[in-house]
């Protein structure tokens, strides 16, 4: 995994100039992916374009690409054409597939990347050993699974899940509808995070709420939808992109447990605020998901804690989409 920063317009409105981003040879490039490659005609210069098309395709009028061969463009072509158009084809093996959604293997190598260069954290995975790839299934059961644990414990959140479980049958919008308010509560739900849930089950039934658009969209498109949902703010918005849309960079700066965790590993006297973890969290960009699973291990494990088992996994369910 390699970091790069963006110097250019070429890509916009998908990348700025300023912004970072992480790049993976764990993979082969795919067509349509954003990848970086070397400038064929600059040295110790990265590009960052589309793959267009590779090996046998045909592209601007040209036989087809050869073997080994690869189209790259620019997203916004406006700005100049210092890609294929101009250069030609490029060798597909030099392309590195920009890291969008994280996985086992991409988590793994944003540890290495983050331990090689953040000696708090790799004192982290020295003594507690790496962190798991801690992740949910998106759609409703998580959602869902989140409203409960606003506020309260992680264990007290999937308690309450599994009891919510047991009385519905399986977590879906029609099951929670179904239910009704009353009998909700009659589990111990409050009346708040009660209306929360037939909401957010009304949106889904109405149409209003397309989660599988949700899990197509980009960081700052689906941020945007979750916080336009009654019940959701920024916590639970954030962790949904964490642990279930899986973003390389989604942060819940407004995790008190990420809060004083990050305060620990540093070795601060003090637990730092919002405007002090954001500060704080900028060297972990564009992978501060991964930074936050390290500082969410070591908080559990100096506490003789560890995650409680997923109960959408335990009790799989449609996605209500």
């Amino acid at each position: 995994m390699q970091r790069f920063r963006v110097s250019e317009d070429s890509m916009r409105p998908v990348l700025a100039p300023g912004d970072e981003f992480v790049a993976t040879r764990s993979r082969r490039a795919l067509v349509g992916d954003m990848v970086a490659l070397p400038h064929p005609q600059r040295d110790d210069f990265w590009l960052v374009k589309r793959l267009a098309a590779g090996p046998g395709d045909t592209v601007d009028g040209r036989g087809p690409l050869a073997p080994g061969e690869a189209w790259v463009v620019s997203d916004n072509p406006a700005e100049g054409v210092a890609d294929s158009r101009r250069f030609g084809p490029v060798p597909f093996d030099s392309l590195r597939p920009v890291v969008t959604r994280l996985d086992e293997t991409t988590f793994a190598e944003a540890v290495a990347m983050l331990t090689a260069e953040d000696q708090a954290l790799a004192t982290v995975v020295g003594r507690h050993g790496p962190p798991p790839f801690w992740h949910r299934p998106p759609g409703f059961p998580t959602l869902t699974w989140l409203i409960l644990e606003q506020q309260v414990s992680l264990e007290s959140g999937a308690a309450m899940y599994r009891r919510l479980h047991g009385l519905l049958g399986e977590i879906s919008p029609e099951a929670v509808a179904a239910t009704g308010e009353a009998g909700l509560r009659s589990i111990g739900i409050t009346r708040q995070k009660a209306n929360y849930l037939l909401d957010l089950a009304a949106l889904i039934a109405d149409g209003e709420l397309d989660l599988e658009h949700l899990d197509r969209a980009s960081q700052e498109e689906a941020r945007s939808m979750l916080l336009g949902l009654r019940g959701i703010g920024p916590w639970t918005a954030d962790v949904y992109l964490l642990s279930a849309l899986r973003f390389p960079d989604a942060f819940p700066i407004g995790d008190r447990a990420l809060q004083v965790g990050t305060g620990e590993v540093l070795g601060m006297t003090g637990v730092p605020d919002v405007a002090e973890l954001e500060l704080l969290s900028t060297p972990w960009r564009p992978v501060r998901a991964v930074a936050a699973r390290i500082v969410w291990h070591s908080y559990l494990a100096s506490r003789g804690r560890v995650e409680p088992p997923d109960p959408t996994v335990d009790h799989p369910s449609g996605r209500g989409a």
